[in-house]
């Protein structure tokens, strides 16, 4: 991954510009995109606010400390209401919310926990991002969450630079929403292209 940790809106404006190249030459143009709070529970006098955005395409990772931003960034408002794009992520309700504070909305959310489940994970009803990373990426997933509680989830608000640990959990879970939601795309697109020929109706080589 190659990551961009910035709280200036001139550097996320670079950033998307590039994003958008990368974008313009994709059949299905999704991003990975995550959000941090400043605090685990909030309340109606008290409600959580938006700290880090994590946006990906590619490899390529935006972590944006917007809690700590110069200046706002009217390029990430155009980005995110854009309709061409596919924004993944996981649990969107709480984000839409989070970020509407921030007067940030974004247009096409897809929420990946609706989407898929781990058919071999009964346990769960609502299966969380480590359960489906780890079906569809990689088991190693699981170990990347460990150690990470409540006074770890307390300093997202904290004054710049993020803590190393930080910045890697969260250049991770913008990176898992993409490549989980690329993979499906690709699974789904790829299984429908065989689907349309006769030969092909009655069963699936996989």
């Amino acid at each position: 991954m190659k990551v961009l940790y910035t709280n200036t809106a001139s550097s996320v404006d670079s950033w998307i510009t590039k994003a958008e190249s990368t974008l313009a030459s994709c059949v299905t143009k999704i991003v990975g995109v995550d959000v941090e709070y400043d605090k685990l529970t909030g309340s109606k006098d008290n409600p959580k606010k938006a700290t880090v955005l994590q946006l990906c395409v590619g490899t390529d990772v935006l972590v944006y400390h917007i809690f700590h931003a110069d200046e706002e960034s009217e390029k990430l408002y155009q980005f995110l209401y854009g309709w061409m794009y596919t924004f993944a992520s996981f649990c969107t309700v709480e984000d839409h919310n989070v970020l509407a504070r921030s007067s940030l909305y974004i247009h096409n959310m897809k929420d990946i926990q609706t989407i898929w489940r781990d058919p071999d994970n009964k346990r769960k009803r609502l299966q969380g991002l480590k359960d489906v990373v780890a079906a569809i990426i990689d088991p190693i997933y699981f170990e990347m969450k460990d150690g990470f509680g409540r006074k770890e989830h307390r300093m997202w608000a904290d004054p710049p630079p993020l803590p190393p640990k930080h910045l890697e959990y969260a250049a991770r879970d913008a990176y898992a929403m993409y490549e989980v939601y690329m993979r499906l795309d690709v699974f789904e697109r790829a299984f429908f292209s065989l689907y349309k020929h006769s030969e092909k109706k009655c069963c699936r080589d996989w």
